[in-house]
């Protein structure tokens, strides 16, 4: 059996090693994609509709294909899902992004994060300044982006607000840390309740990235799903 693993928003795969360590020992074939501007170099800003192509073209010649998407990763599986509804077998998501907060606190935030980003090129004569800003806004891969992948992050906050995921078929399994902040619990029970076919597993005692603190929990989730 093989999986295909999108990861978040990251510059490295280290993290991942000992989950797909595990998986492989149980028989698994862990393929890992690279997604452009972030393990991968790109020239250019990205917007979901990109991703979207640039995921297929992965996936091209697999049947049915079962896709792991981590944080970001699981925004872009969710949209694939979503332009390709009977393409896949399976879809498991770590800690997904893809849901759209029109909160006032989040828009507070958005709005912060928008000036702050406007702010730019005078904050780049004073680095701790920004960083602090950025820090304190929760932007610090905004921080440490370059040009084009500060405004793809901004093409992928803007298409969570035209995510419909009700028309998802496919199994979903969930795998969500208790205590993320970054993408809450709450954003998993929206999914759980907006997807079709979808089943939540919660770890306790672990953050934003399970697949990294919690392997081997993730790992006996995964294999579960995958043997349902």
């Amino acid at each position: 059996m093989k999986v295909f693993i999108i990861h978040g928003w990251t510059y490295s795969l280290d993290k991942w090693t000992s989950l797909v360590s595990i998986l492989e020992q149980q028989g698994i074939e862990v393929v890992q994609l690279h997604v452009p501007g972030l393990t991968t170099t790109t020239d250019h800003a990205w917007d979901m509709p990109g991703y979207v192509a640039w995921l297929k073209q992965q996936l091209d010649g697999e049947t049915r294909p079962i896709v792991i998407g981590h944080s970001n990763g699981g925004r872009i599986a969710l949209n694939y899902a979503v332009a390709y509804p009977n393409s896949l077998e399976k879809l498991i998501l770590i800690d997904s992004a893809g849901i759209y907060h029109g909160d006032i606190v989040s828009k507070l935030k958005r709005g912060t994060f928008k000036a702050v980003a406007k702010l730019g090129k005078p904050l780049a004569k004073v680095p701790l300044i920004k960083k602090v800003f950025y820090k304190l806004i929760g932007a610090k891969d905004y921080y440490r982006a370059s040009e084009d992948m500060k405004q793809t992050m901004k093409n992928m906050l803007a298409a969570d607000k035209q995510l419909d995921v009700s028309s998802i078929a496919v199994p979903v399994q969930l795998i969500w840390g208790a205590d993320d902040t970054a993408t809450p619990i709450a954003d998993a029970k929206k999914l759980q309740a907006r997807l079709a076919h979808a089943t939540l597993d919660v770890i306790p005692g672990t953050g934003h990235s399970p697949h990294a603190t919690h392997p081997s929990e993730v790992a006996a989730i995964i294999m579960k799903a995958l043997k349902s």
